[in-house]
């Protein structure tokens, strides 16, 4: 699993329906910009917004659109362990690289059922997992003791991708070649220069792919990295609401991607 990717938006039609021809223009972009890993149906893809059936429907989209030297990772996410478990089903029979688990919204599950809830996935499933911690959208925070506890049971976790606690990684140990993704961009230099991070799962590589990926190399490299001009970036693209501003951007380049679905407008 690489160590930098962007996640990008799922793109619509103008009365919210899904548009999978939208992704192609968004990939060759990226690809375009040096990128070569690309999150789909994460919270920058509005995945919530989007059904089972829809995101079925996005898998079977890459399975027949190949896309050479990407990584793809994508965002498993549902309310329901059977949903999010026909999910993994689809995706361990396409082409998709990396499975990111996210846990379930609204509910707030327990860290026994939270843990629970990821054993079911993953017997489903051989490919490389990363975990998804955003207590901020879920309401649920996955303790470092239960991420520890899938880790040593599952060698095939080997991300976590991390928008709670930062500081709460520092000084643990993971497994060689583990990495700990922020997630999305605030602090970026902070996050790799004193921070537990090793990684870095971006929004504002939607707009400025080359900078994000530029910075990301040099802070891997240990090289000094001057904070002020990347933050200006990220503030424009968190400016308001960070998915109508990719959108539009996406759209002024003459890339589909549509509208977001309402109620952000």
């Amino acid at each position: 699993m690489k160590r930098l990717n962007v996640a990008i938006p799922t793109p619509f039609h103008g009365d919210e329906g899904l548009n999978t021809d939208g992704f192609a223009p968004i990939v060759a972009y990226q690809q375009q910009n040096g990128i070569e890993s690309l999150l789909i149906s994460g919270s920058t893809g509005e995945q919530h917004s989007l059904s089972i059936e829809e995101r079925l429907e996005i898998i079977e989209y890459f399975n027949q659109e190949r896309t050479p030297g990407m990584e793809l990772i994508f965002g498993v996410s549902a309310i329901r362990t059977r949903d999010a478990v026909r999910l993994v089903q689809a995706v361990e029979t396409s082409v998709m690289d990396v499975l990111l688990i996210g846990f379930p919204p609204y509910i707030r599950p327990t860290q026994q059922q939270a843990v629970a809830y990821v054993e079911v996935l993953l017997s489903h499933t051989s490919k490389p997992v990363a975990l998804y911690n955003n207590p901020g959208r879920t309401g649920f925070d996955l303790t470092p003791e239960s991420l520890y506890t899938l880790i040593l049971r599952h060698p095939n976790i080997v991300g976590y991708k991390e928008t709670g606690d930062l500081q709460r990684h520092v000084g643990v140990e993971y497994p060689e070649g583990f990495i700990l993704f922020a997630a999305g961009d605030m602090r970026l230099v902070e996050n790799f220069a004193a921070g537990p991070c090793n990684g870095l799962s971006s929004v504002a590589g939607n707009l400025y792919p080359l900078e994000i990926k530029s910075a990301v190399e040099r802070l891997l490299r240990k090289e000094q990295v001057e904070a002020g001009p990347l933050e200006d970036i990220v503030a424009q693209v968190f400016s308001g609401h960070a998915l109508v501003n990719i959108k539009q951007h996406y759209n002024r380049l003459g890339i589909p991607a549509g509208v977001c679905r309402a109620p952000i407008l």
